[in-house]
């Protein structure tokens, strides 16, 4: 999906761009031509264990790394997967069909499934009857209340909806008024709502990467709330709050909403959207004490989301057809995520039959007799956050896959290696190049400096960066 983002900016800015795309794809093209007869070459005179399997792996990064469609990467790691085991047809279509139960599979269904929560969340009003309720609860007097309520409400609604591009397109047209009102410029506005949201993401109970990170590292909620998702969201949150000030100062005079932004048509919502709002959020409190207490695990989140747009959606006066019509509506767009999921599990488990991960570990064997488990860490977290690509439940599961043995002959524990799938999966959001979400927060907020968001993502990813060294002195030596 970031691919496609940065594609269509690419594409409407002219002729320049197209020749380079051009450029672009034919060097991807290359690199796949040269991963598919490396993986031909592997399958001739390889024997597992043997770090040829890693080839997959490698191609899909590079892929991903050069622009190309991340579904589109996948499958040509995975045609280099199949070359390189010698797969036939019909073991590859079991390993499909397989495939559909798999762990990240599943994640993948929890995501589309919580796109259709939103959806009914939008319908029914409840998600801007609880933004109005935080921002106007906390009061719009002056500017460090109105920027409080616009990062707590982002945070709020993106944990609740575990999408920040999808919570932030609600939020973002009923606090700009409000924003414009007290002075604050689009630069600013641009970082809180990165800032603040993002941390949404951290500690949302059935977000992407939360599902995906304790069901990875086998850790409980609360566990990896106390030892890496808290601390990250706080600091992120902190430092959004410091930048956005700083780029206040900076921005304030030169650029600023026009007048038409000042106009705040508040129309009535509605009592059903109060109900539907309510339903939300009790349901979801109820679910998420009850998960905490039974020890629920991801696949608990399932029957969340489910159950969760019903109650919201019958407050919110939808029959239960009109419900399950958007829920179709809100996963469809997500339906690309789902497939690229499920081909993914076929490539690490065709990997694994290399045994190449063994051979990595016993590669690496002399570097580990010299260092400890916070050096690995350290060296883990700056291999995903610069060398790994692509989405960021993928990338959890592929460092996984790749450094697991590692951990285990490191006797690193679940909390230190949470930390570090969570920090080597998530810094890339904010440096140390522009990306697609620095970008889409910017177009929610109606601005065009790309230079104030570039500073405010490298603020809180050097903070983050000493949050790790700090929680990884602790949880791994």
């Amino acid at each position: 999906m970031a691919t496609d983002l940065l594609r269509d900016g690419e594409s409407a800015a002219g002729g320049g761009s197209r020749r380079n795309m051009s450029r672009r794809d034919a060097w991807a093209m290359g690199v796949l031509v040269a991963g598919l007869v490396l993986a031909f070459y592997a399958w001739q005179g390889a024997r597992p264990p043997t770090l040829w399997g890693l080839i997959p792996v490698i191609l899909y990064a590079v892929l991903v790394l050069l622009g190309t469609d991340v579904v589109l990467a996948t499958l040509g790691s995975l045609l280099a997967a199949v070359i390189m085991t010698g797969t036939p047809p019909i073991p590859l279509a079991t390993l499909l069909a397989q495939s559909l139960g798999s762990f990240i599979a599943v994640v993948g269904l929890i995501i589309i499934m919580g796109a259709g929560l939103g959806q009914v969340a939008r319908e029914t009003g409840a998600a801007e009857y609880l933004v109005r309720t935080v921002l106007y609860r906390i009061g719009l007097r002056t500017r460090s209340r109105v920027q409080i309520g616009i990062m707590l409400t982002s945070a709020l609604l993106v944990g609740s909806l575990g999408t920040l591009a999808g919570a932030n397109a609600i939020l973002a047209p009923i606090v700009i008024p409000i924003a414009a009102a007290v002075g604050f410029t689009p630069p600013a506005v641009a970082a809180m709502l990165h800032a603040g949201g993002a941390p949404g993401l951290f500690v949302g109970p059935f977000t992407p990467p939360v599902v995906t990170l304790t069901g990875t590292a086998k850790i409980g909620y609360v566990s990896y709330l106390m030892c890496a998702g808290l601390p990250m969201a706080i600091v992120t949150w902190a430092t959004g709050f410091f930048m956005a000030r700083r780029i206040q100062k900076w921005t304030e005079g030169k650029q600023s909403y026009d007048e038409s932004d000042l106009l705040n048509e508040k129309h009535d919502l509605g009592s059903g959207a109060r109900r539907a709002m309510f339903a939300f959020a009790l349901t979801m409190l109820v679910m998420l004490s009850y998960g905490i207490y039974i020890k629920a695990g991801y696949a608990y989140a399932l029957l969340v989301m489910l159950v969760t747009a019903f109650t919201t959606g019958i407050a919110g006066g939808m029959g239960p057809t009109r419900i399950l019509q958007a829920v179709y509506a809100g996963a469809s767009k997500l339906i690309w995520l789902f497939i690229l999921f499920w081909l993914f599990n076929p490539i690490l488990t065709l990997v694994e039959q290399t045994k190449a991960y063994q051979a990595l570990l016993d590669a690496g064997r002399p570097i580990l007799a010299t260092i400890g488990g916070f050096e690995f860490g350290i060296i883990a977290i700056l291999i995903g956050w610069v060398g790994v690509a692509g989405a960021a439940v993928a990338q959890v599961v592929l460092m996984n896959d790749v450094f697991g043995p590692i951990v285990q002959q490191l006797n690193l524990s679940p909390a230190a290696w949470v930390a570090v799938l969570l920090a080597s999966s998530q810094l890339d959001w904010f440096g140390p190049f522009p990306n697609a979400d620095m970008i889409g927060q910017m177009g929610l907020a109606r601005s065009k400096d790309v230079r104030m968001i570039l500073y405010n993502g490298w603020a809180v990813m050097t903070a983050n960066l000493l949050l790790f060294l700090v929680v990884l002195w602790f949880l791994a030596r």
